[in-house]
């Protein structure tokens, strides 16, 4: 597992946007058209012949991963964004928040505490290179504490920096739920 300081110190990145996804309107909506979807689906199973039955299942399986909200990412590994994913706020490399940020983040580890329940990553911050590429992705989970780089790794953090980076991302627009 990876340190979250030793992550920090290692950023080399032009500038970083943060999203949400996972929640609000947008997600509803999604979750609303996919469970009709869902529903047709398997209306149209009941009557399809043997060989049209693979091939409505993957669909099914698909429209429901979409929506499964702890299976789901922001921002996946192959830099493909959720549906339901929003832009929040665009920092650059020399911002004050931004650094904050990264001050809160660069906290030293004193201990971790590992949450009982699945995480649901419905926050993050994409770092860019000055030709636009991303380059690091941290996907973030408030209810349990969690957060994932950009190869779906886990990475050690204090849990104490959690209320601190909450109230950093709400002040530029997120939409984080009290747990």
């Amino acid at each position: 597992m990876k340190n979250i300081s030793n992550y920090v110190t290692n950023l080399n990145f032009e500038y970083a946007i943060t999203y949400s996804g996972l929640r609000g309107k947008k997600f509803h909506d999604l979750k609303e058209v996919n469970e009709k979807e869902i529903k047709r689906i398997k209306k149209e199973l009941a009557s399809s012949r043997y060989v049209q039955i693979p091939k409505l299942n993957k669909q099914i399986e698909a429209l429901e991963e979409e929506i499964n909200i702890y299976r789901a990412l922001i921002i996946d590994k192959n830099e493909t964004f959720h549906k339901s994913t929003e832009k929040v706020y665009k920092f650059e490399k020399e911002d004050k928040q931004l650094q904050s940020i990264l001050e809160i983040l660069n906290t030293k580890f004193e201990e971790q505490t590992f949450a009982m329940c699945p995480p649901v990553f419905r926050d993050a911050i994409v770092f860019y290179s000055n030709e636009h590429k991303i380059i690091r992705i941290l996907q973030l989970c408030f209810s349990c504490w969690w957060i994932k780089d950009e190869n779906n790794q886990d990475i050690q953090v204090d849990h104490k920096i959690f209320p601190l980076l909450k109230h950093k991302l709400i002040e530029v627009g997120h939409k984080i739920e009290e747990e």
